[in-house]
């Protein structure tokens, strides 16, 4: 709420400037932003902008949706193998091919195998939600880590990331750095990989 409240009042403070505004001029790839007579500086990002063209994000969803597909093809094929067997023991019980010691073992292979798909389910899920919770951490990092950088080289106070539905209502156009924010973060990341 804090938060709001001061983004409302910078906003506030940033229309009531006097009409001789100057704009800095960065560099002709960063449109600058919005910038009052106390030379305070405010950008903003699309978030949207990340998902679509953050190399680093895109290899992290493709890697975790690489994971969510193998873990559903896995519960998938252990429910049909489950399915499989009490389907053709069923058959046998109802042509009298067992015998009751027979059918008790065989309900308790259906219920060991039951269990362990719920078993399965209940570990690699929590595996899998884990390491997304986790590589959207390192995300999140990352963009405030280079969010910093860029900002100070481009010299810009305030840098938002912005989606619809927010608290905001409208951001001029003029104030977005998206693109250019995506290249600086493609561009960082890049450097970084290559001193692995």
């Amino acid at each position: 709420m804090n938060k709001i409240a001061f983004i409302f009042l910078v906003s506030l403070m940033v229309s009531c400037g006097d009409s001789n505004e100057k704009q800095k001029v960065v560099e002709k790839q960063v449109n600058l932003v919005s910038q009052d007579s106390t030379g305070f500086i405010m950008a903003f990002y699309y978030n949207d902008s990340i998902k679509t063209g953050f190399e680093y994000y895109r290899k992290a969803e493709a890697s975790l949706t690489a994971k969510q597909a193998s873990y559903q093809s896995q519960i998938q094929s252990k429910t049909q193998k489950y399915q499989n067997y009490v389907t053709k023991k069923q058959k046998d019980i109802q042509a009298g091919l067992l015998s009751e010691n027979e059918m008790m073992k065989v309900q308790q292979k259906a219920g060991e195998m039951e269990q362990e798909i719920v078993q399965y389910q209940q570990r690699e899920g929590a595996k899998l939600e884990g390491d997304m919770l986790k590589k959207l951490e390192e995300i999140n990092k990352k963009l405030e880590a280079f969010g910093k950088m860029f900002s100070e080289k481009h010299g810009i106070d305030i840098l938002m990331g912005y989606s619809s539905g927010q608290q905001i209502n409208y951001i001029h156009p003029k104030m977005n750095v998206s693109g250019s924010f995506i290249d600086f973060l493609n561009s960082e990341q890049k450097k970084l990989e290559e001193d692995l």
